[in-house]
């Protein structure tokens, strides 16, 4: 029966669309596994969308109701793992279940209207809204959000304006995690980003409001093969270097230092260099004094194993992690033992802590 679970969610998760729902017996127990992990790093606009179910049932009486709404054609591969980080939650909980997932394809007002329309037609009053900000402010002129709880996991609550007490936000602080990490500057700063970059520009203008002294800025273009000219600069030795960018720019960029002989006193980066991927790409060398701040809670194992069974992985997406964070509030609240990360006045209260890179992975920094 194990097997039989795990083919049908891999199958209507993964692989195809049904309007038909899978029903399964509830008492079915998985047992974690090891499978591999993918861990995505930036939300862009995907030219071919893998269809995604439209429903799935674990069959009783009393079900768990919860809808995702979300535009494919924007956040499609995070809304595969939003929905496997969901009923991984509630498969671990033994708790019985109806997921349906409303696609606007993209964020439309018409388009949202009309799901959102369909999804408070079907009675669900839990649920999981997959947008931008753009599609959020859509969300929050329209009169239908209104009859439901809707939780926000790309969005923090500091990052809009909103009176609707019904919407609750999972995105994390940029800010607080970019406060954590100058404490560790040594007041002369370097900071890389990459333009064009949505989150990189983000961040960059968040670190200018933020850091006391701003210094050195290096520009990295989206396609930029040869370093040179970016490191000829000797201003950057001894200089606390924030790094602005995703894992693969970040590895090219701590080699290039190494190369250069560009020694800093520290590298920092936010959330987006906690990747493993990162520690494959480069050298333990290159990495040496390198400080990653992190909001990723810690869970019980088995849930994270279960989660990486279906397919998302709550140890380094932080967006999987939110989805985690938002299923077990709207089901549960504050009341949960298991998911200890909080929801404080509609938005998910994260505690940033620094990392520091090892041959494996990644450790915890414990602060005097």
């Amino acid at each position: 029966m194990k097997n039989l679970l795990i083919i049908l969610l891999s199958f209507f998760i993964f692989v195809g669309c049904t309007t038909k729902p899978v029903v399964v017996p509830k008492d079915t127990v998985l047992k974690p596994s090891e499978p591999v992990v993918e861990i995505p790093e930036v939300i862009e606009p995907e030219p071919e969308i893998e269809p995604i179910p439209e429903e799935i049932v674990i069959a009783d009486d009393n079900l768990n109701r919860i809808a995702i709404i979300y535009p494919s054609r924007i956040v499609g591969k995070y809304a595969k793992s939003t929905i496997s980080t969901i009923s991984a939650f509630l498969l671990f909980n033994n708790q019985a279940f109806e997921i349906q997932t409303f696609d606007t394809y993209d964020e439309n007002p018409h388009n949202i209207t009309r799901e959102l329309i369909n999804l408070n037609e079907k009675g669900f009053t839990k649920v999981i809204a997959l947008f931008t900000q753009n599609g959020f402010d859509i969300l929050n002129s329209l009169e239908e959000s209104r009859q439901s709880k809707m939780y926000f996991p790309l969005i923090n609550k500091n990052e809009i304006v909103t009176e609707n007490e019904n919407f609750i936000f999972g995105g994390i602080s940029y800010q607080d995690q970019l406060d954590l990490l100058q404490g560790l500057s040594n007041g002369r700063n370097t900071m890389f980003y990459k333009k064009g970059g949505y989150t990189e520009n983000k961040l960059k203008d968040l670190y200018l409001n933020s850091f006391s002294n701003t210094g050195i800025i290096k520009e990295i273009q989206r396609k930029q093969n040869n370093y040179k000219s970016v490191m000829k600069d000797k201003r950057m030795v001894g200089t606390t270097i924030l790094l602005n960018t995703y894992p693969v720019k970040s590895s090219i960029i701590l080699s290039q230092l190494t190369a250069f002989e560009i020694y800093p006193s520290k590298v920092l980066s936010t959330q987006i260099n906690y990747n493993p991927i990162l520690v494959k790409l480069t050298q333990a060398r290159d990495r040496k004094n390198l400080y990653i701040a992190n909001s990723i809670g810690k869970v019980d194992s088995f849930i994270e194993d279960y989660t990486k069974l279906l397919g998302s992985d709550i140890t380094y997406n932080w967006v999987d992690y939110s989805s985690l964070v938002g299923v077990n509030y709207l089901l549960n609240e504050n009341e949960s033992e298991i998911i200890r990360t909080q929801v404080i006045d509609n938005q998910v209260d994260y505690e940033p802590t620094l990392y520091k890179s090892t041959s494996y992975g990644f450790q915890e920094v414990l602060l005097n």
